[in-house]
């Protein structure tokens, strides 16, 4: 390859990003129509017990944002959404990492998950129920599209935070290196 030929980036298709949002969505959308399914029938249960009273599926609609929060005219709720897959979408396709393209593509899927139920219902399906008890501590109702969003940001701030740090430690090795060598220069002993 001569030097004048421009780089060529895999084919979209061929992007990690793609096939992790679609697991992700996948993932999402199958859970939520499994738990709409097994609490949307008549006598069916208020909350199935998966660790004690710690984690429990329970059915519940979010017509709002995050956390039940009101952004306002529903519009609105649409608009934030679709901006964070677009910032998402153009992040992801301009990451050459593997690494970095898997994690937006788990955090698109998820806000792709949550998108289709707006669309489609309305509203967002929440089933995962975290509480302690012992604390009085009760975590908002949330799915597998809210914790994919979760993951994938936790994932990108590690992959900074690590590379920043091996960045930090290269800096100072070359400090370290220059420093030797300036002194090797001044005491030829």
């Amino acid at each position: 390859m001569s030097n004048s030929e421009p780089v060529r980036s895999a084919p979209v298709l061929g992007r990690s990003f793609v096939w992790t949002s679609i697991l992700a969505l996948f993932a999402d959308q199958l859970t939520k129509n499994l738990v709409y399914g097994i609490f949307n029938r008549p006598a069916a249960p208020v909350s199935i017990p998966i660790i004690g009273d710690l984690l429990k599926i329970s059915y519940n609609t979010n017509p709002f944002g995050v956390f039940g929060i009101s952004f306002g005219a529903v519009w609105l709720h649409y608009l934030l959404q679709l901006t964070g897959i677009i910032l998402v979408l153009i992040l992801a396709l301009k990451t050459h990492s593997t690494y970095l393209g898997c994690a937006y593509g788990i955090i698109l899927g998820g806000a792709l998950g949550n998108l289709v139920d707006r669309v489609r219902l309305g509203h967002v399906i929440d089933f995962i129920d975290f509480e302690i008890r012992s604390l009085g501590f009760r975590w908002f109702t949330f799915n597998l599209a809210d914790t994919f969003v979760v993951i994938g940001v936790i994932l990108i701030l590690l992959y900074e935070f690590i590379g920043g740090l091996k960045s930090r430690k290269k800096k100072e090795q070359k400090n370290e290196n220059a420093c030797l060598s300036g002194q090797q220069l001044n005491n030829p002993d």
